[in-house]
């Protein structure tokens, strides 16, 4: 009697169950990437204005340059979707990316610091709209939870990149530290895409939702990107401006100490996220926007009616977050049930949030500190 021969092992084919989680895993990590550079500019404001001898309200022009950015990249990325491979694409992303973040801190005059945050801005974006994306036709008919996992990952980075700056600055290394890390993280993500070359083919129209009207679709587009056009904007402005506002109001004395604010509010944007969730699952994702901006108008009362109290500041800044954690997913998982979703749409909404990016920090830097 003879042995049977072993049973040969499985090929791992790119289209089973384990490549499609792996390559969902490089798609969260990528949001992670991108959290990680949203939250940046805000607390590295002081350092930038001490080495520019600048007013932290005159280079408010960052924000703006980093938003006008993220609208050039996520009109770049939208046209160039189906043109080169999707994961080529990415991995042009992550290259500029890693160059950008290691030269931002080697400049020390706004006429450096303008063009690089643009061009950080169009890279990011270039990106976010890549992963979404692919994202959204991966994980078509089950979007809904996959899109709050994402925004958690976004909002995992949003609140390590403060802390990060802070324990920087702490050390002595000015903001060294914290880009290189953020650099090494995203060459990192550069080797995990080039093993996924060359990525899944974007289709042109996405089998989601029930478009039936064109004028009706063209509605929904609308709403949505008006929403995404506030959300970010108020988002950007106030992890953005919450450090120099604390510091001008005399909450607290110390540039690192006011990088925390920063983070505490990605905090509760993520912790938020998860608690949003069950409510994700069973309501509709209207009534978790109109739910967020009411909660978002409480934080804003609470944090700017404070004066110089910090617990006034801090509880406000925490109701703000848990408010804005359901309105970014639940407003993408209201366009995938109405619209089916395209490269193109979801650049299109992308690039009116960069806009809203673009002009609310300008504004707000203005009114809060001038």
């Amino acid at each position: 009697m003879t042995a049977s021969a072993p049973a040969p092992a499985r090929p791992r084919l790119r289209g089973s169950l384990t490549a499609r989680h792996e390559t969902t895993g490089v798609y969260l990590l990528s949001f992670t990437l991108v959290g990680l550079l949203s939250a940046m500019l805000g607390p590295s404001m002081l350092t930038f204005a001490q080495r520019a001898h600048s007013a932290p309200a005159a280079l408010g022009l960052l924000f703006s340059a980093d938003s006008f950015g993220s609208v050039c990249g996520s009109l770049l990325a939208g046209w160039m979707l189906g043109r080169i491979a999707t994961h080529r694409q990415a991995l042009l992303a992550l290259t500029a990316i890693a160059g950008l973040v290691l030269a931002i801190p080697q400049a020390s005059s706004r006429a450096w610091l303008l063009p690089l945050w643009w061009a950080l801005g169009l890279s990011k974006t270039f990106l976010i709209v890549t992963v979404n994306t692919l994202l959204i036709q991966q994980r078509r008919g089950e979007l809904g939870p996959f899109m709050n996992i994402a925004d958690f990952f976004l909002g995992g980075g949003s609140l390590v990149m403060p802390i990060l700056i802070a324990k920087s600055l702490e050390a002595g290394a000015g903001l060294r530290w914290a880009y290189w890390f953020t650099a090494a993280f995203t060459v990192a993500l550069g080797i995990w895409f080039r093993r996924l070359l060359p990525g899944p083919e974007p289709t042109a129209r996405s089998a989601t939702g029930t478009d039936t009207d064109d004028a009706r679709r063209y509605r929904v587009v609308a709403v949505v990107a008006a929403l995404l056009f506030l959300y970010v904007g108020m988002e950007i402005s106030f992890s953005g401006w919450i450090p120099a506002y604390a510091v001008s109001r005399g909450i607290t004395g110390s540039t690192a100490a006011a990088a925390y604010f920063s983070s505490l509010f990605w905090i509760a944007v993520t912790v938020g996220r998860l608690l949003w969730l069950p409510l994700a699952a069973r309501r509709p994702p209207e009534q978790l926007v109109a739910a967020g901006f009411a909660g978002c108008a409480a934080g804003l009362a609470i944090t700017l009616g404070a004066g110089s109290a910090p617990v006034p500041v801090v509880l406000g800044t925490i109701v703000l977050g848990l408010a804005m954690a359901p309105i970014f997913p639940s407003a993408f998982t209201l366009l995938e049930r109405r619209v089916r979703i395209t490269g193109q749409i979801s650049a299109l909404c992308l690039c009116t949030a960069s806009v809203g990016a673009m002009v609310f920090p300008w504004l707000v830097g203005r009114l809060l500190l001038s």
